[in-house]
């Protein structure tokens, strides 16, 4: 399933939360995950949210849906400070909800 979620959900990323359409609230727990962790988590079955602040983008993808994008993503997901490049690079973080379930965030750049 894709979502696109709301300018509320947009300020609760921006504070370090989510309330997720799952109605799970998720904090952030590491702001640069390595890629192949990045990808366990997706493989795993997390969810997988697109933050990019440049083009208003906050996207929810879980299932299968969080797996093609990833697919899409992963070349572009970096561990250091975004490269001037033009191009959108993610970095990738870590969120939970109260009871340890993970939710991989995506903070896009360019």
């Amino acid at each position: 399933m894709r979502t696109g979620l709301s300018d509320e959900q947009w300020r609760e990323v921006e504070q370090g939360w989510l309330v997720g359409p799952d109605t799970r609230r998720y904090s952030r727990r590491t702001s640069r995950a390595k890629r192949k962790d990045a990808e366990r988590l997706v493989t795993e079955g997390a969810p997988l949210v697109l933050f990019y602040w440049g083009g208003s983008q906050l996207d929810w993808f879980d299932g299968v849906d969080a797996q093609e994008q990833w697919q899409t993503v992963r070349p572009h997901v970096i561990t250091e400070q975004p490269r001037r490049k033009g191009q959108i690079e993610w970095t990738a973080g870590r969120w939970e909800d109260e009871e340890g379930r993970p939710l991989l965030l995506l903070t896009g750049h360019c």
